[in-house]
């Protein structure tokens, strides 16, 4: 289904909720998040702990470092069953790993240095604080 087959109640409610997406960053020390000014793309970050293990038999669930996940994608909705009929949110659509400017998004990184500095090159993006 596409969105122009939606009933114009819902679209209206999804295009509000979409170009206040905007306000809802995050930066925290393990997520950022971010969305353009219309509400149409988003950048989400995750930092996820490795574990480390050596041939031994030592192992150490947090050891291994951590590393940063990076999703860049649009912004698309989903329909959902309630009790009497379907009512439809805004979800996270296709993921990219290439901006329209051409920067690469790679799957994983470092730091969060490196996390921001891939946010600021796409360009679109709210920039933080």
């Amino acid at each position: 289904m596409k969105f122009c087959d939606l009933p114009i109640e819902t679209q209206q409610r999804l295009n509000c909720e979409r170009l206040n997406l905007h306000n809802r960053s995050i930066n925290s020390a393990y997520e950022v998040l971010l969305y353009n000014q219309p509400g149409t793309r988003y950048f989400h970050a995750r930092r996820h702990q490795n574990s480390w293990s050596d041939d031994k038999g030592n192992y150490m669930p947090f050891g291994g470092g951590s590393e940063w996940t990076l999703q860049y994608g649009c912004i698309g909705f989903s329909r959902k069953k309630q009790v009497m009929g379907y009512d439809y949110e805004l979800c996270r659509g296709k993921t990219y790993s290439k901006s329209a400017n051409g920067t690469i998004i790679p799957a994983s990184v470092k730091t969060k240095k490196e996390v921001l500095s891939i946010a600021k090159a796409i360009g679109i993006l709210k920039t933080l604080v």
